[in-house]
């Protein structure tokens, strides 16, 4: 069994649509460091089906910079980079 013949359209459809959410919530430069993680195991929850995401969900994890604050930059690549992982 590849990964291909396990995803979920039905997850690929709610990862895509917890993603715009988030993006939705980006304001100014920075976004807390708690709500960055809340962001990131939403998604990872969502992604239970998608082990290729889900993955790359813990890599975000591991890599979070800031102890309080995450420059908005780094939330919205990391956000595309899930997007691009779930479509491909």
């Amino acid at each position: 069994m590849t990964l291909e013949t396990t995803r979920n359209p039905a997850a690929l459809v709610e990862i895509t649509e917890l993603v715009d959410r988030l993006l939705d919530a980006i304001d100014g430069e920075l976004t807390s460091r708690s709500r960055v993680v809340d962001g990131l195991l939403d998604l990872r929850l969502a992604a239970a089906e998608l082990p290729e995401v889900l993955i790359q969900v813990d890599e975000h994890l591991a890599a979070l910079p800031g102890n309080t604050t995450v420059a908005n930059g780094w939330w919205m690549e990391a956000l595309a980079d899930l997007r691009n992982t779930a479509a491909n």
